[in-house]
């Protein structure tokens, strides 16, 4: 009975073990038959050739467009692959002979289109969505940004915010680096809020948010990396538009934009005019104490300002693909512009330690004009289909700005005080960048991407100030507040790093080399000069696993650095008419681990959910430091700023983002974002570090509708809390916004119209709770509060080139530059 038994195990497994020698092995490689990009979570299945078309097998592409169905009998077969936006794919399959993985190589998917007297519709694409490091928003899938800016296409992204002056934040960190097609912008501060406030949503393809990036990416900063995505392959034809947009703030931008483009060669063009006028005012009050706690000086101010600027832009992009294997890509752009200012304020200042009324007011008058320009060339080679490949770019970014200003200061009571100044400034800039990348595949799971990259950017910076002598009536230079310097930055990076594919489990790690060099030489003061060097190794590693139910799950570590500028280290100190600024020499480098956890789903006739956790714990951050000190060059209590080492910190946080399509024309999406900060730091010659804690968050609510086939209409709610660093604590901030776009003549004729914050609740604030300099201020100004915005826009042509207009757009500079700001 048991030699039976035994026999009878002995004969099931043999057959077990034989058929499952008998059975193959089945991958291949999703591609996009128009751009030859590597299509991800298409569903691949193998079916049988009858009418009963019985699955056998199936698989979820991946990241790299790669699918494996394992346990599949020989025999003949239909493969399947399904995609929404794309054709369905069928083709025969014969499954036997002696090698037991069957490679069918490159499968093409078409993407599905159709065409409406020259309109082309395009299918769908989740908005949101998790691509290794990168969280994605697909900006040209979301219908409720489209006759909106580049800012509010930001404010939709995952973390993102912007405020009304165009500086963007991720999480409530300001040191994060925007990339225009994959290539750092390059823009200085002005430039670059223009760009994102003058941008058409529409002309946006997705915007990328990598809150940890990899060693591929520069270790500076700690903010992270928005790139912004414009550039797309199209299909022959030409695409023109123009139109015009406008606010009651107020503002007014005529447009035209000209795109053309077949197999092989395609170039974008675009030409803007904007006339902004702003307008603002603000009142603030701040006591200033002894180092016994005594009230030294008490002050009040209100202020208004008025500025109108007048900017132009011409942006060509263009690209080259003789083939499969080569592409070449250049872009070329300038910015002029000009503009005028006056401002004019009422200051209260009285002083108890020595007992006097400096009380004044003050009023200004500026001019401005200047520009930039840009250019830049980027080749890429591909050895084989398999992901080996070389690349190289080359670019230049060139910016100047010559400003004059005339202030007049009157006192109440201090005639001899009274002050008649006139100022010019003078900055200019030409930097220079290349980079080769190469990448080369060591298994068809697991690749190496190799790089270097190197940087020059000298500039100039130079101020005159002279001061009417009234006994003369002359003016005569002053030495104190002048300046004239020279800077010499440079940075020299390499990096490698690894990826392999373990089925739906993905692992990159890398390691990334950094050394930067800062040289600032100030002429009329060579002992503030500063020459600085900085080394430093920065590793990385990112996990990421997707079920085949479409579970997206990411981890990853990132080690990063933020060095100290010239700026902030020169002894140099900046004089005001009431106080001064420093760098600090001592400042060292930030040095910050982060860890990310997340996870996100697209699920079908829904939308998408996701949640990301991360952490991130900082060692001598750099902040800005408001306080007071007694000053012999003023003679009295005055206040100052410079840069010191905050300590340690830490910031922990979590985020939410769902979209909820409640029908095919209507859905709400919801983010939320709940962040803990906590930092210490050594103030003055205290012994006991003081310690910060900040709890914050911030929210968006975003409902959009389509009607009747050609009217949109949103609105919009959103919220950000308080926050506190150091001393400093900003007030919360919430509105309240809505609109309507409608399409005629065939998609032909756009016309949008928007109220921004309904109920005027906009308005920046601010305290400074230094235990011996306390501030309390806010502003308001007219790109701030309530305001109604609308345009028109006529469009000729296929609309699936519409968004590539924007490539003239984005090879690295903004839109204008706000001269009269």
């Amino acid at each position: 009975m048991t030699k039976r038994l035994f026999l009878l195990v002995l004969l099931l497994g043999l057959i077990s073990f034989m058929s499952a020698q008998s059975r193959y092995t089945v991958t291949g490689t999703m591609v996009d038959t128009l751009n030859k990009e590597k299509v991800m979570f298409a569903t691949v299945v193998l079916q049988t050739p009858d009418s009963t078309a019985k699955m056998v097998g199936q698989a979820v592409s991946d990241a790299q467009g790669g699918f494996q169905i394992s346990s599949i009998p020989a025999g003949e077969y239909v493969l399947a692959a399904v995609l929404l936006g794309y054709e369905t794919v069928r083709m025969p399959v014969t499954i036997g002979g002696e090698q037991r993985k069957v490679n069918l190589g490159d499968i093409p998917m078409k993407k599905t289109s159709t065409d409406l007297d020259e309109v082309q519709i395009v299918g769908e694409k989740p908005v949101y969505l998790i691509d290794g490091e990168k969280t994605l928003y697909n900006v040209s899938e979301d219908p409720t940004v489209q006759s909106g800016s580049a800012a509010d296409a930001l404010q939709n992204a995952p973390g993102v915010e912007v405020d009304v002056e165009g500086n963007v934040t991720l999480r409530g960190v300001s040191s994060v680096e925007i990339w225009i097609n994959d290539k750092p912008s390059n823009m200085n501060a002005d430039a670059l809020k223009n760009f994102i406030q003058q941008m058409p949503a529409g002309t946006i393809e997705k915007i990328e948010v990598i809150t940890n990036p990899s060693a591929r990416y520069s270790a500076q900063g700690s903010g992270g990396i928005i790139n912004i995505v414009t550039a797309s392959k199209i299909k022959k034809n030409s695409f023109l538009s123009f139109g015009v947009r406008g606010s009651s703030t107020p503002d007014i931008t005529p447009f035209i934009s000209y795109v053309y483009a077949n197999e092989k060669f395609s170039i974008s063009t675009y030409l803007n005019y904007s006339y902004r006028v702003s307008k603002g005012n603000g009142e603030s009050s701040a006591t200033m104490f002894t180092d016994s706690g005594d009230i030294s000086t008490y002050t009040r101010s209100t202020s208004s300002y008025l500025s109108k600027s007048h900017d132009f832009g011409l942006y060509i992009n263009g690209s080259y693909t003789p083939d499969t294997a080569n592409s070449l890509y250049f872009w070329a752009g300038t910015y002029p512009g000009f503009g005028n200012s006056s401002s004019n304020a009422n200051n209260y200042y009285f002083e108890l330690i020595n007992p006097s009324d400096r009380s004044f007011t003050e009023t200004s008058l500026s001019n401005s004009f200047g520009g930039g320009g840009y250019g830049g060339m980027w080749y890429e080679h591909k050895f084989n289909s398999m992901g080996h490949k070389i690349s190289a770019d080359v670019s230049f970014w060139t910016w100047g700005r010559n400003s004059n200003q005339s202030t007049v200061r009157d006192y109440t009571y201090l005639d001899y005080l009274d002050k008649d100044k006139k100022s010019n400034s003078k900055y200019n800039s030409l930097g220079l960048s290349a980079s080769l990348d190469y990448t080369i595949p060591y298994h068809k799971n697991g690749e190496i991407e190799l790089g270097v990259s190197g940087s020059y950017d000298p500039g100039k910076d130079f101020t005159r100030l002279d001061t009417l002598v009234f006994s003369t009536n002359e003016y005569v230079m002053d030495a104190i507040r002048s300046q004239d310097a020279l800077s010499r930055d440079g940075s020299f990076d390499a990096y490698a790093t690894l990826q392999h594919r373990f089925g739906n489990f993905t692992l990159k790690g890398g390691l990334r080399a950094e050394y930067e060099l800062y040289n600032l030489l100030i002429k009329n003061s060579p002992a503030d000069d500063v020459h600085k060097g900085y080394f430093g190794l920065y590793p990385s590693l990112h996990l990421s696993y997707r079920t085949k139910n479409m579970h997206n799950f990411k981890l990853s570590y990132t080690r990063r650095v933020s060095n100290p500028s010239g700026d902030q280290l020169t002894t140099y100190i900046e004089y005001g008419e009431d106080g001064f600024s420093r760098g600090n020499p001592d400042l060292l480098q930030t040095f910050t681990n982060s860890i990310e956890a997340g996870w996100t789903k697209y699920i079908n006739k829904f939308g998408n959910v996701g949640i990301n956790a991360y952490f991130k714990n900082s060692k001598n951050e750099i902040s800005s430091q408001s306080d007071v000190i007694y000053s012999p060059f003023f003679n009295r209590i005055v206040s100052f700023s410079m840069p010191v080492n905050a300590g340690k910190s830490l910031n922990t946080g979590a985020e939410f983002n769902v979209m909820y399509r409640l029908k095919a024309f209507m859905n709400i999406r919801f983010y939320a974002n709940v962040y803990y900060s906590k930092s210490s730091f050594i103030f003055r010659d205290e012994v006991t570090p003081r310690t910060v804690d900040n709890l914050g968050y911030s929210f968006r609510l975003n409902f959009w509708a389509k009607l009747w086939n050609f009217l949109e209409i949103n609105a919009s709610a959103n919220y950000r809390s308080k926050s506190v660093d150091m001393f400093t604590t900003t007030k919360p901030r919430y509105s309240i916004d809505a609109g309507l776009r409608a399409e005629f003549w065939k998609r032909r004729i756009s016309i949008h119209l928007s109220v921004s914050d309904i109920f005027n609740w906009n308005i920046m604030g601010s305290e400074i709770n230094n235990p011996y300099y306390s501030v309390n201020s806010s502003n308001w100004n007219s790109w701030m509060g309530r305001s109604i915005r609308g345009g028109i826009t006529f469009k000729f042509g296929k609309m699936e080139l519409e968004a590539s207009q924007a490539q003239a757009q984005g090879g690295g500079a903004g839109g204008g530059m706000g001269m009269g700001q």
